[in-house]
């Protein structure tokens, strides 16, 4: 199971949809692991594999790939009916403006253009969508459109696409951490409509990708892409493969990782830095996912976990965990993790012997770890 999480605030946005058309929540959050109890806590996440399931079944219900969030259902394979008219364009913005034209035909759902930037101080265009949206969930709804756009985009052309500019419609006090990990920056607010500005050369980077390709894509789509919103990055998400895969016992240092991608500290750094990520961002994100997932199991004391995770004292990680999530890991199973039902129990195995201290890792390039 993946460790990788979602805000609770998307998980409002898709039960919102379920209700206005009438499901039931707590069926569907039940089915799809996520505690009910959750809704109500700020600053709660749950694992990615539960809200991707929770959108599939939504959608399934709801006969409905916009999970009621349109005024009018749009039938499950137009996304991927979508995906195969934009492929075969030559280059991005043929595709974006070919899935414009597209989900234009279905009333009700999200508009979408391609227009030039005219004020921007190179040649660029701006990729944005209108739609309606309750200004509760505003800040959700863009995160998705947006987020979808970006890895999508980034499959199709190879690299990872990197916006000049994002405008959202939502204030900043609105925005979560989630906007920046996905979206990027710079980040503009309170904007007539939420939007990707996309220099020229992004735009004319030819589709590198056929239809094999897009059969696994699409395996999982759309609800896959909403549950794994964070951008296909090169060097972070092999960074961030390496520290999943280790983090029972505390993740390997930075020079460690390093060495294991055939490049120096500095190499890498450099890396990540033109990536717009640090070495202990990807780290403490790897750590957080991991304390949430294990929080979940009431099997594991909080002590437990802390040497699991490779911190050589409990008041270490309760630091880390409260830098992580504003609050204590006791406080944060009390609030979001209710017991298992009777009965069930689950233990994973015990934590190897090796320690990491005050949430940092003991060797490795200082710089590499800021």
């Amino acid at each position: 199971m993946s460790d990788t999480t979602v805000t609770i605030d998307c998980v409002r946005v898709v039960l919102w949809g379920a209700r206005r058309r009438g499901l039931d929540a707590g069926p569907l959050l039940v089915g799809a692991g996520v505690a009910p109890s959750l809704l109500g806590v700020r600053g709660a996440r749950v694992p990615a594999e539960s809200f991707a399931r929770l959108v599939r079944d939504v959608c399934a219900a709801l006969d409905d790939e916009f999970l009621g969030l349109a005024d009018e259902s749009v039938r499950p394979g137009t996304f991927a009916m979508m995906c195969r008219t934009a492929i075969h364009c030559p280059d991005l913005a043929s595709a974006l403006r070919r899935a414009g034209s597209f989900y234009a035909l279905f009333p009700g759902a999200p508009r979408a253009r391609l227009s030039t930037v005219v004020t921007a101080p190179a040649p660029a265009a701006r990729w944005e969508f209108s739609v309606a949206m309750p200004p509760r969930l505003g800040p959700f709804i863009e995160l998705c459109l947006l987020g979808i756009t970006l890895r999508l985009a980034s499959w199709a052309i190879g690299r990872r696409l990197r916006p000049s500019l994002v405008e959202l419609a939502h204030p900043r006090a609105a925005s979560v951490a989630d906007h920046r990990l996905v979206l990027g920056e710079p980040i503009r607010y309170e904007r007539p409509r939420p939007a990707l500005v996309l220099a020229e050369a992004d735009l004319a980077a030819p589709i590198v990708r056929g239809e094999h390709d897009l059969r696994a894509l699409l395996a999982g789509s759309p609800a896959g892409l909403l549950a794994g919103l964070r951008p296909p990055v090169a060097i972070g998400e092999r960074v961030r493969r390496i520290l999943d895969r280790d983090v029972a016992g505390g993740t390997p240092p930075a020079h460690e990782v390093a060495a294991r991608l055939n490049m120096s500290p500095q190499t890498l750094r450099r890396h990540l830095r033109a990536e717009g990520v640090s070495f202990r961002e990807i780290r403490d994100e790897v750590l957080r996912d991991a304390a949430v997932s294990a929080l979940a199991d009431r099997g594991w004391s909080v002590a437990e976990i802390a040497e699991h995770l490779g911190f050589s004292e409990a008041s270490a990680f309760q630091r880390a965990f409260k830098r992580w999530a504003g609050t204590t890991p006791g406080a944060y199973r009390s609030e979001r993790c209710p017991p298992p039902p009777c009965g069930e129990h689950r233990r994973s195995p015990g934590p190897r012997n090796h320690r990491q201290s005050g949430g940092r890792a003991e060797s490795g390039s200082s710089a590499l770890n800021t």
